[in-house]
């Protein structure tokens, strides 16, 4: 799931690679990330993502706490629910990311 992905500049022979650090920055930062990376208008993109993945998370453990109302598994999804939605947020900047890199002419994989 958490696949490295490595770009290359055609051009000015730059790299650039994005790997398992890259997937717990992007978690932890989100549209920060996506900026610092060099792509503005992609993390103001992310940011409804974002906002979607942290509504999803809420309303997930709200129902999974109502509907089971067991204490064991409301511990669990208290703990639970934040690295999947973390995870989420990760996975979606890096695939911002890989977007922005092949539209401004990155070339995947050399």
């Amino acid at each position: 799931m958490l696949r490295t992905y490595h770009f290359d500049h055609p051009t000015t022979n730059e790299s650039r690679l994005l790997d398992g650090w890259s997937y717990l920055w992007a978690s932890l930062f989100g549209p920060f990330y996506v900026v610092a990376r060099g792509f503005p208008v992609h993390a103001l993109m992310m940011l409804p993502i974002s906002a979607a993945i942290a509504v999803a998370a809420f309303v997930g453990f709200g129902l999974v706490d109502w509907l089971l109302g067991s204490e064991l598994i409301t511990i669990i999804a208290l703990f639970s629910t934040p690295v999947l939605a973390l995870g989420a947020q990760g996975v979606a900047a890096i695939e911002i990311l890989r977007v922005g890199y092949r539209r401004r002419g990155w070339r995947e994989g050399f």
